[in-house]
């Protein structure tokens, strides 16, 4: 029996007691909590961050620490994975066959109506800087924007929805620049028009930061 090597996933840790997959979210202090090998156990607990708030990005960085859940008949790897990181595991196939379509920022905006067209506004610099901000947070490769995904790595093909809210908010502030103010834990995670909002506040420091400090603020 050929043994299988534990290997980084995102956030998780992926090991194998014997041939049965364990997947372990980020690493805390203390006794890791178990969570039952079942989809709505495992989507309850990847739902919220360690603060309690909801986290609307499934591959942002803002798991919560210290648990695992071990795979059973039933509930493979793959299915745990599929839960924790939608798409992620299909798409890293995907883009080993050649066949992942990659979707620019830009015809991302082209398509949109109503509130988001806005979001068109943004001057090139204001899409780097949101792209920074926001794509830093995340465990996915941005192939989108021009990046190259390791086999190990999960890429992104497409800007999400909350790229999209990030410029239009972004195109917003550069037609009448808001005050910065403290970042507020407590504030929702993609609540990028609340002051105090960390993604908010880390880009508007950013775009008034000189250029040899960009970089420094993520």
């Amino acid at each position: 029996m050929v043994k299988r090597e534990p290997y980084a996933f995102g956030q998780l840790r992926i090991e194998f007691d014997v041939q049965t997959p364990v997947v372990h979210g980020p690493a805390a202090t203390g006794e890791e909590r178990r969570i039952e090998a079942r989809e709505d156990a495992l989507r309850e607990w990847v739902r919220d961050d360690a603060l309690g708030r909801y986290r609307p990005l499934p591959t942002a960085r803002t798991m919560r620490p210290g648990w695992y859940v071990r795979c059973e008949p039933g509930f493979s790897l793959d299915d745990a994975l599929e839960v924790i990181y939608p798409l992620a595991v299909r798409h890293q196939r995907m883009l080993a066959e050649g066949t992942l379509r990659l979707v620019s920022l830009q015809r991302v905006f082209d398509r949109q109506s109503g509130r988001y067209r806005a979001a068109g506004k943004l001057s090139a610099a204001g899409r780097e800087a949101a792209r920074r901000v926001l794509c830093n947070r995340c465990v996915k490769v941005p192939l989108w924007d021009g990046e190259t995904a390791g086999s190990k790595d999960i890429p992104c093909p497409e800007p999400c929805s909350l790229m999209l809210s990030l410029c239009r908010e972004a195109a917003l502030w550069e037609e009448a620049p808001p005050a910065p103010a403290p970042i507020d834990p407590s504030v929702a995670w993609a609540a990028f028009d609340e002051p105090g909002n960390e993604i908010r506040e880390t880009y508007l420091r950013e775009r008034s930061a000189p250029a040899n400090e960009v970089g420094l603020l993520r």
